[in-house]
């Protein structure tokens, strides 16, 4: 009887080789594998398709049912955000509306380059610590009109002394300056565009809010947004401290959001008296190729939709006679400025600029060249307001994409005009087609200016 017990107490050969081939192939070892001598105590081998935690000695395999086995869900990219209480799930016709105002359709989604464009900052141990990443088409135009505001809050707003400005560290913040700058920024724009008694921030939930149709077809934006109005500038700005990150991250299409809460806090009745058509159907603020119009530049940097930036309203035509429809530009300075050129208009037909963006409050310029954005800004506020320092000064020039990999600091002298070896009209003309495009722009405020690239090739 005794010789009974013992040799039921051991394990047979068949256990001994299923469980040396389980943990050949479920174990991985960095030492030679070892072979328990505990004796298990069920005749049950564990089921091949359950993985267990790796261990290097087993003293025994509970029993595990397949259907037992508790498989974790995939969590969507909002997860990992704070999550939201309250607002107000958006309704179909003001998707709809929102949608058209933006792009002019509600059938194709936008692009992946406006769903993966978010507020994301460069490398603080790069060059441009204080950069939004950009991308080179559709979404840069309206990340660089946010970066000037980033810029101003940065340099210029609360008490920031000379000896401050000329620290070599001014364009160097830390994390916690740049994204209370981001926030500052983004309340700035909002409640200007409401002009300064209500706002609205449009935020993304995983659950739609709507049944889409053949009228709103699906984007998986836009149909899940959360309205939150608020008439406090206050409150304004503790909500996007506090959900700052749906803006940042990629996954929650922050620029988007942005653009959608912009365009709602000034609402769409508004745009459209802004941009002088009365009719939604012709009127949008992006361009069949997603970039940026100058309806949309002209509401992020004054909070007015205007297509003109020329100073106040145009009555007459170029010939003298009387327009039907006056054409509304910029009626008040901008903090922030633009300078615009194109080669392919005409010497005696291009763009104006007025005066109320050409000299901003800040010196802080958005440039469109040829349809590409960049930043022009100075470190000095006096750039602006004294014309002492037009003279000689220091213009810094940011553009966000990853090929902008060197600062770029330009100095200008206005004192004696540039140098010239044409005797004719036409050798004039062809000396201007060899200037960069860049210096182009920059001619149209600083007529005459000689412009030095400090060794670094010109660029736009």
């Amino acid at each position: 009887m005794a010789g009974v017990e013992t040799e039921s107490e051991l394990p047979t050969e068949d256990q001994l080789r299923q469980l040396l081939k389980f943990m050949e192939h479920e174990t991985k070892f960095t030492e030679p594998k070892k072979i328990s001598k505990s004796t298990p105590q069920d005749n049950h081998s564990p089921p091949a398709a359950v993985k267990r935690v790796q261990t290097f000695y087993v003293d025994k395999w509970p029993n595990v049912k397949q259907d037992q086995v508790v498989v974790e869900k995939s969590h969507s990219a909002l997860s990992r955000l704070k999550p939201l209480i309250g607002g107000t799930p958006i309704t179909i016709e003001t998707a709809i509306a929102l949608r058209h105002i933006v792009t002019g359709t509600t059938v194709h989604p936008l692009s992946s380059d406006w769903k993966k464009a978010g507020m994301l900052f460069h490398n603080q141990q790069g060059p441009f610590p204080y950069g939004l990443q950009t991308l080179k088409n559709g979404p840069r135009g309206l990340i660089l009109c946010i970066q000037a505001f980033v810029i101003k809050h940065l340099l210029f707003m609360g008490d920031k002394t000379t000896e401050f400005l000329l620290d070599q560290n001014v364009l160097e913040p830390s994390n916690w300056e740049r994204r209370e700058a981001l926030v500052g920024a983004i309340v700035e724009i909002l409640w200007k565009a409401g002009d300064g008694r209500r706002c609205c921030v449009t935020l993304l939930q995983d659950v739609d809010c709507f049944q889409t149709n053949h009228q709103c077809r699906a984007d998986g934006i836009t149909e899940k947004l959360h309205v939150f109005e608020f008439s406090q500038r206050e409150d304004l700005a503790i909500f996007i401290k506090r959900y700052i990150n749906y803006f940042e991250f990629e996954s929650s299409h922050g620029l988007i959001l942005f653009l959608y809460s912009l365009t709602l806090t000034r609402s769409i009745p508004r745009i459209l008296e802004d941009m002088g058509h009365p009719d939604e159907r012709h009127s949008k603020l992006l361009t069949d190729m997603e970039e940026c119009t100058l309806a949309l530049v002209s509401l992020v940097l004054t909070g007015r939709a205007t297509r003109y930036l020329h100073n106040g309203d145009l009555v007459y035509a170029r010939d003298g006679l009387v327009l039907s429809q006056p054409l509304v530009g910029i009626r008040q300075r901008s903090d922030i400025g633009m300078l615009f050129w194109n080669k392919g208009e005409d010497t005696d037909n291009r763009t104006q600029v007025g005066s109320m963006l050409k000299t901003p409050k800040y010196p802080i310029w958005l440039t469109c060249i040829n349809n590409q954005y960049g930043l022009l800004f100075s470190i000095f506020a006096d750039l602006v307001s004294d014309w002492r320092m037009e003279h000689r000064f220091q213009l810094n020039y940011y553009n966000g994409l990853a090929s902008h990999t060197r600062a770029t600091k330009l100095n200008l002298d206005t004192r004696f005009g540039r140098q010239s070896t044409a005797r004719t009209a036409l050798q004039r003309h062809e000396e201007e087609k060899k200037i960069p495009v860049l210096e182009q722009c920059i001619l149209t405020k600083w007529y005459g200016a000689e412009v030095d690239w400090n060794a670094t090739l010109p660029h736009i």
